[in-house]
Formats: C-alpha cells, structure tokens, sequence
C-alpha cells in the first residue's frame, strides 16, 4: 500500500495559512463585505503600530460593553397590555426616557458642536422658485 504524500502548504489556494484561518472565520461568522474590510484595516492598522487591541477574550469584550452601557441613560423595559379580539396580550416594550437621552447626546463633545440651536429659514424649491417652509 502506498503512503499518501503529507501536503506542506494544506493551507493553498490561499497565500498563508494566517489568510487560511482568517477566511475560515470570516466565513463561519457569516461577515459580510464591509465587515471583513473593516476587520482586516485593523489588523492592517496593528500590524503597523497605529492601533492596539486589548482585549484577549470574549469575557474582555463583554466587560466593555458592560462599562460602556452605564455611561448612557439606560433603557427600562415596559410592559404593554393590548387587548386584541378579545384577548389581553402583553408586550414587552423597552424604552428610554427621551429628556434623559438628549442630555446623553449634549454630554458627548464630538456631537453637541452639531446642535443647531438657531431659528433657521428653511426652502425648498418647488419646481420654479424657491418656497420658504416651516419645520418643526
């Protein structure tokens, strides 16, 4: 019987066997053309010193995103009863309250500078001349 020659590149058509598993995880995490560009211009970026990853585990990242949620209002969840047919049904509704979220959004310096808090006068052009309208 004879031995199967033992492959020393399993990883080809691809460039690398780091190319190999990258796609093989694009692939099982189902990303989608945008996802993966971003994904690999980070690696890019890290590999050229202009960005650092800290975190080493999925625990890591989910204790981010616990810190990042308590610097923003929260949502609260609501239950909703509807009577429908006859039939009380409740839904769940979760909601923030909206004066607390607009305070969020004048705290955060890269978006209170695009507040606009002017009276502006508003056109719009209705086919032979510009109509002056009201918002809001």
């Amino acid at each position: 019987m004879q031995q199967v020659p033992v492959d020393e590149d399993p990883w080809r058509p691809f460039r690398s066997c780091g190319d190999f598993e990258f796609a093989e995880i694009a692939l099982n995490a189902s990303l989608n053309k945008s996802q993966i560009n971003a994904l690999l211009d980070l690696i890019s970026r890290i590999n050229q010193g202009q960005a650092q990853v800290t975190l080493k585990n999925e625990a890591d990242l989910l204790k981010a995103w616990d810190n990042a949620v308590t610097e923003l209002t929260p949502f609260s969840k609501h239950e909703v009863p509807v009577t429908y047919k006859r039939n009380e049904q409740q839904y769940e509704v979760y909601a923030r309250p909206i004066w607390d979220w607009a305070l969020d959004l004048l705290d955060n310096p890269l978006l209170s500078p695009h507040f606009v808090w002017d009276a502006c006068h508003v056109y719009k052009h209705n086919g032979t001349e510009f109509e002056r309208f009201f918002d809001e």
